[in-house]
């Protein structure tokens, strides 16, 4: 009797365990390009300049998840995504996501900014990294890159190369975290 019990409860601790895996998305198959942390990672103090070349310290994690982009205006997928991951902004709304979008070329803010409204990008505006300490401090390897932080500031995913910031899968599993 206790061995039927004790299989029964493995079993049914089994398929529960199973429904939850699979009701959820697996977003690193369905997207190869995605690295997800099994401990949240803390980040180097965000130092990035403003339009007006004044160094800030962004620490405004208010939102549930921030998206901290790196990107360039000579980068053909930075362009391709940008409009996408403006359109995430609409689709979730401020408080669940946030972008921080992060220039590294040495350019002016007034090109950026060209380059942001002929994609027609309303939801964020851009910073500069343009001696490269923060890319540097955080070993990125090419744009773009999107850092996923939680509301603590820590690094939870990180995006090599661009994505659909459409997608339905995408979507769905940022709203879970």
């Amino acid at each position: 009797m206790l061995r039927k019990f004790l299989f029964f409860l493995i079993f049914s601790l089994f398929l529960i365990n199973t429904n939850i895996l699979y009701s959820q998305p697996n977003i690193s198959k369905t997207f190869t390009n995605i690295i997800i942390y099994e401990q949240p990672r803390k980040t180097p103090l965000i130092q990035v300049n403003d339009k007006k070349g004044k160094t800030i310290i962004f620490s405004d994690f208010s939102s549930k998840i921030t998206l901290v982009n790196f990107w360039a205006t000579w980068c053909a997928p930075c362009k391709k995504e940008m409009p996408k991951l403006d359109k995430l902004v609409s689709i979730l709304g401020k408080k669940q996501v946030s972008v921080l979008a992060i220039n590294i070329e040495n350019i002016s803010y007034s090109k950026a900014k060209a380059f942001l409204d002929n994609l027609k990008v309303k939801n964020f505006d851009t910073f500069f990294d343009p001696k490269l300490k923060l890319v540097r401090e955080l070993t990125l390897k090419g744009v773009p890159t999107t850092l996923i932080l939680n509301e603590k500031g820590y690094e939870i995913a990180r995006i090599l190369g661009d994505l659909n910031f459409e997608d339905k899968k995408f979507i769905e599993w940022i709203k879970m975290l």
